[in-house]
């Protein structure tokens, strides 16, 4: 095989390289320019990108290069709207049963529901005369509360506040009148014959 001197290298790689250039430089313009072509152009997406390049070559058209997907949009699958869900109602909460105060007043009340208006005004008659309705009224032999109960310690079976509540204490003279004589009346008949019941 038979050597190139060294100027033939030369020219023969200047011609290569002027090629090249040349390849460069009039590709683009016979891509964008049919008519100079020998060959009928066939339609293309670079041929259309390089016509409407203001410069005539490909690549110095910005939108020819493909756009970054980094930060692009992709829509995923759309999902129905959630349902909403509904509020929940508001219960009313009970009101609850108001407790009476535990007053002489209020036990005078819950004796006349107890036995009417008759059957109190024979209740009433004892126990105003024995305590004036005091729920703390003693006498010397021990008996004590509105029905001076004897000893005062037995109307603890109707509450562990006997000494000083007013219902606690005619909730257990009602007790006593009903089993010992059957109704306050009887209990008054009593009482005004004996002087004691």
């Amino acid at each position: 095989m038979k050597r190139l001197s060294p100027p033939a290298v030369l020219i023969l790689a200047a011609a290569c390289i002027f090629l090249i250039d040349a390849a460069i430089v009039l590709a683009p313009r016979t891509l964008a320019d049919p008519a100079t072509s020998a060959t009928p152009a066939t339609s293309s997406s670079a041929g259309a990108v390089a016509a409407a390049s203001p410069t005539g070559f490909w690549f110095a058209d910005p939108t020819w290069w493909p756009a970054s997907t980094e930060n692009v949009y992709i829509p995923g699958p759309t999902r129905p709207p959630a349902t909403p869900t509904p509020e929940p109602t508001p219960t009313a909460k009970p009101t609850p049963a108001p407790t009476p105060r535990d007053t002489v007043w209020n036990a005078r009340t819950y004796v006349k529901n107890r036995v009417g208006a008759r059957g109190y005004d024979c209740v009433n008659a004892i126990w105003t005369a024995e305590s004036k309705w005091n729920p703390r009224a003693g006498s010397p032999t021990g008996a004590y509360g509105i029905p001076q109960a004897y000893p005062g310690s037995k109307m603890a079976a109707f509450g562990s506040n006997w000494r000083t509540s007013p219902l606690t204490q005619v909730k257990w003279g009602l007790w006593y009148i009903n089993s010992r004589y059957g109704s306050a009346c009887a209990a008054y008949n009593f009482w005004s014959a004996n002087g004691w019941y």
